[in-house]
């Protein structure tokens, strides 16, 4: 789900970049790269919890 919100804000990112609404573009990104943060975080969670079984 995070990959899928990533990446529609991302593409939201690109559409203000691409009409030069700089503001947008930066909390636009901003999101992306936070939900980017916590799927990787997620990841490392999980993978932990595995090798400790």
């Amino acid at each position: 789900m995070c990959l899928l919100i990533s990446i529609i804000f991302a593409g939201l990112a690109y559409t203000f970049f691409d009409d030069g609404n700089m503001q947008g573009f930066y909390i636009n990104i901003s999101i992306s790269l936070f939900f980017i943060l916590l799927m990787i975080r997620n990841i490392i969670k999980t993978k932990k919890d595995r090798n400790s079984k």
